[in-house]
C-alpha cells in the first residue's frame, strides 16, 4: 500500500483539514492492512449496517471508505428514492463541512422530485457550472453514498481509487 496515494486520495475529500485527514487515513490503513481487525476494532459500527459477518476484503475496504468519510460528514448518504432537490442538500452540507464556498443551486422545480440514477445525473448537471464532480461510493444497498471533488481532480480521484482499489465512480 502506497501511504502517500492514500493520503492523496484521502485529501481530495477533506481538503485542507489535516486532522481529517489523519482519522480517515488510519482508519484506511487499517482495513487495507488487516480486514479482520477493521472488522473486530468497528463491530459495533458494522453492526448498525446489519453487518454481522465476516465480509470480503474488497466489500470491507468500500464501506470502510464511506464510513470513514460519513464520519466526518464529507459524504452524504441517501436512499435510492430520494429526490433530487435532497440529493443536492446532502452535496451542500458536505460543502460546507469542506469550508467551499460553492453551493449547488436548486434543480429545477419539475426536476426536484425525480429519483434514481437520473436524480444523479440532475445533481451532476448542477455541480459541473461550479466546476465540481460528484462522487458515488460503492456500496451493496440501496443507497448512494455521495462526495464530490474538483472537477479538475476527478481523473486523480478515479485514477488513485483504482491503484488503492477501492471502489468510486466520479461523474
Amino acid at each position: 500500500m502506497n501511504q502517500e496515494n492514500l493520503s492523496r486520495f484521502v485529501q481530495l475529500f477533506t481538503l485542507n483539514d489535516a486532522e481529517a485527514t489523519q482519522r480517515v487515513s488510519e482508519r484506511l490503513e487499517l482495513v487495507l492492512r488487516d480486514p479482520a481487525a477493521y472488522q473486530k476494532q468497528f463491530a459495533e459500527e458494522l453492526e448498525e449496517r446489519g453487518i454481522v459477518a465476516a465480509l470480503p476484503a474488497q466489500e470491507l475496504r468500500d464501506l470502510a471508505l464511506i464510513d470513514a468519510l460519513l464520519a466526518e460528514e464529507l459524504l452524504w448518504e441517501s436512499d435510492w428514492k430520494d429526490p433530487a432537490a435532497d440529493l443536492v442538500y446532502g452535496i451542500n452540507e458536505t460543502l460546507t463541512q469542506q469550508k467551499q464556498p460553492m453551493r449547488l443551486a436548486e434543480p429545477a422545480s419539475g426536476r426536484a422530485t425525480v429519483t434514481g440514477p437520473e436524480a444523479l445525473d440532475i445533481v451532476q448537471d448542477l455541480a459541473e457550472p461550479v466546476g465540481l464532480a460528484v462522487v458515488l461510493f460503492t456500496l451493496d444497498s440501496d443507497s448512494y453514498a455521495l462526495s464530490v471533488v474538483a472537477d479538475a481532480q476527478a481523473e486523480e480521484a478515479r485514477q488513485l481509487a483504482r491503484e488503492l482499489e477501492f471502489g468510486i465512480t466520479v461523474y
